[in-house]
């Protein structure tokens, strides 16, 4: 009799673990919402600015950027304010925008704004090109390692944003980063 205590013991110890690995997990899933979320072409978006203008205030009340979505793509969620990530609905294309405040020296802070890519093993550099698009004034480049990869830098006033977008080729990376500038403004949060 006791040598069956300890053998079923074991046994239901372990059914147990089991019973609870096969059920928490999908209730764990019901429990957090979704982490993507479905933008129609011409949603705004507004993200927060990080940034030292963001926390201390200046001359410039703008510490955001409202831009819109410029296809109906899928928002993931990044747990960040300042950043935004989409797809597009096949997957093909990915868009990044992220957003910092209390620039005052751009052409110094446009090589340190790519200071995370590289930080994440993203190869980037810069291309030489300029970009003008609506209020923004900025500085093109490319992911050399990544399929389509291009981003650019860009600021208006003292806000500025770094755009990444990969996909199918360069030429429809630049293209979206001229949507997005072109529908971005520098608002107050």
């Amino acid at each position: 009799m006791v040598r069956l205590g300890y053998s079923v013991g074991p046994a239901i110890a372990a059914v147990g673990a089991l019973s609870v690995a096969l059920i928490v997990p999908p209730l764990l899933s019901a429990a957090v919402p979704t982490r993507e979320t479905e933008v129609a072409a011409g949603t705004s978006i507004t993200l927060t600015a990080t940034g030292i203008g963001a926390v201390h205030g200046g001359p410039d009340p703008a510490n955001a950027v409202t831009f819109q979505a410029p296809e109906r793509m899928r928002q993931l969620a990044t747990g960040d304010e300042s950043i935004a990530v989409l797809k597009s609905e096949n997957g093909e294309q990915r868009l990044s925008v992220s957003v910092v405040d209390g620039i005052t020296d751009f052409a110094t802070a446009a090589p340190r704004m790519l200071l995370p890519l590289q930080a994440a093993g993203v190869t980037v550099r810069f291309d030489g090109q300029e970009v003008y698009a609506g209020d923004w004034h900025g500085l093109t480049c490319v992911l050399p390692d990544t399929v389509g990869g291009v981003c650019a830098v860009a600021n208006s006033g003292d806000v500025a944003v770094t755009i990444t977008v990969t996909g199918p080729t360069r030429e429809a990376g630049l293209r979206m980063i001229a949507d997005v500038l072109n529908s971005s403004k520098a608002v107050q949060a």
